[in-house]
Protein backbone atom coordinates (compact mmCIF):
# COMPACT_ATOMS: atom_id res chain seq x y z
CA UNK A 1 0.00 0.00 0.00
CA UNK A 2 1.01 3.71 -0.46
CA UNK A 3 0.78 5.30 3.50
CA UNK A 4 1.20 8.86 3.71
CA UNK A 5 2.76 10.11 7.31
CA UNK A 6 1.73 13.36 8.02
CA UNK A 7 4.47 15.14 10.61
CA UNK A 8 3.11 18.90 10.84
CA UNK A 9 5.75 19.93 13.66
CA UNK A 10 9.51 19.92 14.14
CA UNK A 11 12.55 17.94 13.72
CA UNK A 12 12.90 16.32 16.86
CA UNK A 13 8.85 14.98 16.62
CA UNK A 14 9.35 14.11 12.82
CA UNK A 15 12.55 11.95 14.45
CA UNK A 16 10.42 10.00 16.63
CA UNK A 17 8.40 8.53 13.50
CA UNK A 18 11.78 7.19 11.74
CA UNK A 19 11.28 3.60 13.26
CA UNK A 20 7.75 3.77 12.24
CA UNK A 21 8.59 4.63 8.71
CA UNK A 22 11.33 1.84 8.85
CA UNK A 23 8.73 -0.57 9.77
CA UNK A 24 6.81 0.30 7.02
CA UNK A 25 9.32 0.09 4.57
CA UNK A 26 10.10 -3.61 5.69
CA UNK A 27 6.63 -4.42 5.24
CA UNK A 28 6.62 -3.45 1.72
CA UNK A 29 4.64 -0.45 1.81
CA UNK A 30 5.30 2.91 -0.20
CA UNK A 31 5.43 5.66 2.37
CA UNK A 32 5.19 9.97 1.53
CA UNK A 33 5.39 12.35 4.15
CA UNK A 34 3.86 15.72 4.99
CA UNK A 35 6.58 17.70 6.21
CA UNK A 36 6.80 21.58 6.94
CA UNK A 37 9.67 24.04 6.63
CA UNK A 38 10.91 23.24 10.08
CA UNK A 39 11.77 19.91 9.44
CA UNK A 40 11.46 18.99 5.83
CA UNK A 41 14.31 17.26 4.65
CA UNK A 42 15.21 14.82 7.89
CA UNK A 43 14.45 12.03 5.79
CA UNK A 44 16.43 10.58 3.40
CA UNK A 45 15.22 10.97 -0.21
CA UNK A 46 15.45 7.18 -1.32
CA UNK A 47 13.54 6.20 2.31
CA UNK A 48 10.62 8.25 1.02
CA UNK A 49 8.75 8.17 -2.86
CA UNK A 50 7.34 12.26 -1.90
CA UNK A 51 7.86 14.94 0.42
CA UNK A 52 5.00 17.27 0.83
CA UNK A 53 6.06 20.64 2.46
CA UNK A 54 3.63 22.91 3.73
CA UNK A 55 5.89 27.01 4.52
CA UNK A 56 4.43 28.18 7.80
CA UNK A 57 3.21 31.49 8.52
CA UNK A 58 4.47 33.80 11.21
CA UNK A 59 1.20 34.85 12.19
CA UNK A 60 -0.79 33.50 13.96
CA UNK A 61 1.06 30.67 15.38
CA UNK A 62 -0.92 27.59 13.55
CA UNK A 63 -1.39 27.30 9.82
CA UNK A 64 0.66 27.28 6.49
CA UNK A 65 0.57 29.50 3.26
CA UNK A 66 -2.43 29.46 1.38
CA UNK A 67 0.13 28.30 -2.20
CA UNK A 68 2.09 25.79 -0.13
CA UNK A 69 -1.53 24.21 0.81
CA UNK A 70 -2.98 23.94 -2.64
CA UNK A 71 0.68 22.29 -3.69
CA UNK A 72 0.42 19.79 -1.11
CA UNK A 73 -3.08 18.84 -1.63
CA UNK A 74 -2.65 18.55 -5.26
CA UNK A 75 0.21 16.67 -4.67
CA UNK A 76 -1.20 14.34 -2.15
CA UNK A 77 -4.42 13.83 -5.19
CA UNK A 78 -2.03 12.75 -7.93
CA UNK A 79 0.17 9.72 -4.92
CA UNK A 80 -3.26 8.47 -4.24
CA UNK A 81 -2.06 6.77 -1.11
CA UNK A 82 -4.13 4.59 0.77
CA UNK A 83 -3.36 5.09 3.62
CA UNK A 84 -2.79 8.29 6.03
CA UNK A 85 -0.95 8.19 9.88
CA UNK A 86 -1.64 11.50 11.33
CA UNK A 87 1.08 11.79 13.97
CA UNK A 88 0.42 15.63 14.53
CA UNK A 89 -2.86 17.46 16.53
CA UNK A 90 -3.11 20.46 14.12
CA UNK A 91 -6.20 20.79 12.18
CA UNK A 92 -4.38 21.27 8.81
CA UNK A 93 -3.18 17.68 9.08
CA UNK A 94 -6.71 15.97 9.21
CA UNK A 95 -7.22 18.20 6.05
CA UNK A 96 -4.89 16.93 4.28
CA UNK A 97 -5.45 13.47 4.73
CA UNK A 98 -9.41 14.20 4.29
CA UNK A 99 -9.89 12.65 0.92
CA UNK A 100 -7.30 9.88 1.83
CA UNK A 101 -9.21 6.46 2.14
CA UNK A 102 -8.16 5.05 5.76
CA UNK A 103 -7.24 7.70 8.40
CA UNK A 104 -5.72 6.98 11.05
CA UNK A 105 -5.11 9.35 14.60
CA UNK A 106 -4.44 10.06 18.03
CA UNK A 107 -7.83 10.51 20.62
CA UNK A 108 -6.55 11.58 23.87
CA UNK A 109 -9.95 10.34 25.49
CA UNK A 110 -11.27 11.91 28.56
CA UNK A 111 -8.51 14.13 29.27
CA UNK A 112 -9.40 16.26 26.36
CA UNK A 113 -13.06 14.74 25.27
CA UNK A 114 -13.91 17.58 22.67
CA UNK A 115 -11.24 17.31 20.80
CA UNK A 116 -10.82 13.34 20.96
CA UNK A 117 -14.84 13.61 19.25
CA UNK A 118 -13.26 16.02 16.59
CA UNK A 119 -10.46 13.63 15.75
CA UNK A 120 -13.08 10.75 15.58
CA UNK A 121 -15.32 12.63 12.81
CA UNK A 122 -12.27 13.08 11.01
CA UNK A 123 -10.34 9.54 10.93
CA UNK A 124 -11.51 6.08 10.50
CA UNK A 125 -9.61 4.50 13.21
CA UNK A 126 -7.93 6.22 16.16
CA UNK A 127 -5.17 5.09 18.72
CA UNK A 128 -5.00 5.95 22.24
CA UNK A 129 -2.41 8.11 23.91
CA UNK A 130 -1.35 10.70 26.77
CA UNK A 131 -0.29 14.00 25.75
CA UNK A 132 0.41 14.76 29.50
CA UNK A 133 4.18 14.06 31.14
CA UNK A 134 4.43 11.14 33.16
CA UNK A 135 0.87 10.24 31.72
CA UNK A 136 2.23 6.54 30.63
CA UNK A 137 5.82 4.65 30.34
CA UNK A 138 5.87 4.61 26.77
CA UNK A 139 8.76 6.32 24.87
CA UNK A 140 7.33 8.84 22.30
CA UNK A 141 8.68 6.34 19.34
CA UNK A 142 6.04 3.94 20.80
CA UNK A 143 3.61 6.06 21.18
CA UNK A 144 4.18 6.85 17.27
CA UNK A 145 4.67 3.52 16.40
CA UNK A 146 0.49 2.65 17.61
CA UNK A 147 0.02 4.72 14.47
CA UNK A 148 1.10 1.63 12.29
CA UNK A 149 -0.96 -1.10 14.14
CA UNK A 150 -1.97 -3.46 11.01
CA UNK A 151 0.62 -2.56 8.68
CA UNK A 152 3.72 -3.22 10.58
CA UNK A 153 5.28 -6.54 11.08
CA UNK A 154 6.87 -6.34 14.02
CA UNK A 155 4.77 -5.42 17.53
CA UNK A 156 7.81 -3.29 18.61
CA UNK A 157 9.49 -0.30 16.89
CA UNK A 158 12.66 -1.52 15.29
CA UNK A 159 15.69 -0.47 17.72
CA UNK A 160 19.11 -1.09 15.55
CA UNK A 161 20.92 1.73 14.49
CA UNK A 162 21.55 0.92 11.30
CA UNK A 163 17.95 0.22 10.34
CA UNK A 164 17.19 3.99 10.99
CA UNK A 165 20.28 5.29 9.55
CA UNK A 166 19.28 3.79 6.84
CA UNK A 167 15.75 6.16 6.69
CA UNK A 168 17.69 8.94 7.89
CA UNK A 169 21.06 8.85 5.59
CA UNK A 170 21.58 8.82 1.74
CA UNK A 171 25.08 6.82 2.79
CA UNK A 172 24.06 4.52 5.79
CA UNK A 173 27.37 2.57 5.78
CA UNK A 174 29.64 5.72 5.84
CA UNK A 175 30.99 6.98 9.09
CA UNK A 176 33.77 9.52 8.57
CA UNK A 177 33.32 13.24 8.46
CA UNK A 178 33.88 15.07 5.05
CA UNK A 179 37.55 14.71 3.49
CA UNK A 180 39.38 17.87 4.58
CA UNK A 181 37.99 18.38 7.87
CA UNK A 182 39.88 18.08 11.45
CA UNK A 183 39.17 14.43 12.83
CA UNK A 184 36.37 15.62 15.39
CA UNK A 185 34.13 12.60 16.25
CA UNK A 186 32.03 14.55 18.75
CA UNK A 187 29.42 16.95 17.98
CA UNK A 188 27.79 19.36 19.65
CA UNK A 189 24.37 20.90 18.98
CA UNK A 190 24.17 24.27 20.79
CA UNK A 191 21.40 26.76 20.66
CA UNK A 192 19.37 29.09 22.50
CA UNK A 193 17.63 26.21 24.51
CA UNK A 194 20.77 25.14 26.46
CA UNK A 195 19.98 28.57 28.26
CA UNK A 196 16.03 28.22 28.63
CA UNK A 197 16.25 25.22 30.36
CA UNK A 198 18.98 25.77 33.07
CA UNK A 199 22.16 25.75 32.27
CA UNK A 200 24.01 29.34 31.94
CA UNK A 201 25.89 30.68 29.26
CA UNK A 202 29.08 30.76 31.62
CA UNK A 203 28.67 26.77 32.04
CA UNK A 204 28.46 26.30 28.03
CA UNK A 205 31.00 28.29 27.65
CA UNK A 206 33.43 25.70 30.14
CA UNK A 207 31.85 22.37 28.18
CA UNK A 208 32.55 23.87 25.23
CA UNK A 209 35.67 25.17 25.94
CA UNK A 210 36.63 21.52 27.67
CA UNK A 211 35.35 19.94 24.44
CA UNK A 212 36.69 21.83 21.59
CA UNK A 213 39.58 19.58 21.00
CA UNK A 214 37.29 16.96 19.99
CA UNK A 215 34.27 18.22 18.45
CA UNK A 216 32.52 20.25 16.50
CA UNK A 217 29.93 22.61 17.24
CA UNK A 218 26.69 23.07 15.15
CA UNK A 219 23.77 25.58 15.57
CA UNK A 220 20.92 26.33 13.63
CA UNK A 221 21.18 29.39 11.34
CA UNK A 222 19.33 31.20 13.20
CA UNK A 223 20.74 30.99 16.56
CA UNK A 224 24.02 30.39 15.71
CA UNK A 225 24.92 34.62 16.54
CA UNK A 226 23.53 34.43 20.09
CA UNK A 227 25.90 31.14 20.72
CA UNK A 228 28.75 33.06 19.86
CA UNK A 229 28.13 36.11 21.77
CA UNK A 230 27.17 33.94 24.88
CA UNK A 231 29.89 31.05 25.17
CA UNK A 232 32.52 32.42 22.38
CA UNK A 233 32.24 29.44 20.43
CA UNK A 234 31.72 30.08 16.75
CA UNK A 235 29.17 27.04 15.61
CA UNK A 236 28.77 25.70 12.05
CA UNK A 237 25.59 25.84 10.30
CA UNK A 238 24.02 23.84 7.68
CA UNK A 239 21.45 25.69 4.46
CA UNK A 240 19.16 22.37 4.75
CA UNK A 241 17.94 20.29 7.14
CA UNK A 242 19.48 17.52 4.83
CA UNK A 243 23.06 18.47 4.97
CA UNK A 244 22.91 18.77 8.84
CA UNK A 245 21.41 15.58 9.38
CA UNK A 246 24.27 13.83 6.73
CA UNK A 247 26.45 15.79 9.32
CA UNK A 248 24.86 13.82 12.30
CA UNK A 249 25.61 10.76 10.81
CA UNK A 250 29.16 11.29 10.36
CA UNK A 251 29.37 11.74 14.24
CA UNK A 252 30.33 9.30 16.87
CA UNK A 253 29.36 10.99 19.92
CA UNK A 254 26.62 13.82 19.62
CA UNK A 255 25.68 16.04 23.26
CA UNK A 256 22.83 17.96 22.72
CA UNK A 257 20.16 19.49 25.31
CA UNK A 258 16.78 17.83 24.87
CA UNK A 259 16.05 18.76 21.13
CA UNK A 260 16.09 17.17 17.62
CA UNK A 261 19.62 16.45 17.36
CA UNK A 262 18.99 14.21 20.49
CA UNK A 263 16.41 12.51 18.59
CA UNK A 264 18.25 12.47 14.93
CA UNK A 265 21.54 11.72 17.10
CA UNK A 266 20.06 8.62 19.03
CA UNK A 267 19.38 6.80 15.50
CA UNK A 268 22.77 7.23 13.79
CA UNK A 269 25.62 7.98 16.11
CA UNK A 270 27.11 5.69 18.29
CA UNK A 271 26.37 7.62 21.46
CA UNK A 272 24.58 10.59 22.43
CA UNK A 273 24.69 12.91 25.69
CA UNK A 274 21.39 14.02 26.18
CA UNK A 275 20.80 17.04 28.82
CA UNK A 276 17.03 17.06 30.48
CA UNK A 277 15.97 20.27 32.77
CA UNK A 278 15.73 19.14 36.19
CA UNK A 279 11.70 19.25 36.24
CA UNK A 280 9.81 16.04 35.35
CA UNK A 281 13.39 14.65 35.06
CA UNK A 282 12.69 10.81 35.23
CA UNK A 283 9.17 11.34 33.31
CA UNK A 284 11.14 13.46 30.47
CA UNK A 285 14.14 10.80 29.76
CA UNK A 286 11.60 7.51 30.12
CA UNK A 287 9.52 9.80 26.92
CA UNK A 288 12.37 11.60 25.23
CA UNK A 289 15.44 9.71 26.20
CA UNK A 290 17.61 8.81 22.39
CA UNK A 291 15.90 5.51 20.80
CA UNK A 292 18.59 3.24 19.36
CA UNK A 293 22.05 4.74 20.25
CA UNK A 294 23.59 4.49 23.70
CA UNK A 295 22.80 7.02 25.86
CA UNK A 296 23.53 9.01 29.07
CA UNK A 297 20.70 11.67 30.88
CA UNK A 298 22.18 14.66 32.55
CA UNK A 299 19.74 16.84 34.78
CA UNK A 300 20.91 20.63 33.96
CA UNK A 301 21.93 21.78 37.32
CA UNK A 302 24.43 19.02 37.03
CA UNK A 303 25.75 20.73 33.93
CA UNK A 304 25.28 23.85 35.38
CA UNK A 305 26.86 22.96 38.21
CA UNK A 306 29.68 21.09 37.29
CA UNK A 307 30.55 20.54 33.52
CA UNK A 308 33.79 18.87 33.83
CA UNK A 309 31.44 15.73 34.84
CA UNK A 310 29.76 15.96 31.39
CA UNK A 311 33.37 16.81 29.86
CA UNK A 312 34.78 13.53 31.09
CA UNK A 313 31.65 11.37 30.29
CA UNK A 314 32.00 12.22 27.02
CA UNK A 315 36.15 11.61 26.67
CA UNK A 316 35.41 8.32 28.55
CA UNK A 317 32.79 7.16 26.62
CA UNK A 318 30.12 7.02 29.40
Amino acid sequence: MRVLLVRLDGVGDAAVCVPLLAALRDAGHEVGVALTTRNAGLFAPHAIVAEHVLERILWPAHGSTPASTARANAEIAVLRYDVALIASEEPEAYELAARIPQRIGFATGWTRPLKSLWVRTRTTRTVSRSQRVGGEDAHEVEVMYRLGAGLVRDPAPPAGVQALRAVLLEQPHGTSFTAGQPNRPVVVQTGTKWTSIGVPPAAQRALFEGLRPYARFFAAPGEARAVAEATGVEPETFATTRAWVEALGRAQTVVSVDTGAAHVGGMVAERVFDVFPDAQFEAQVRRWRPWASRYRAFRASEVAGRSSALIEAVLDGF
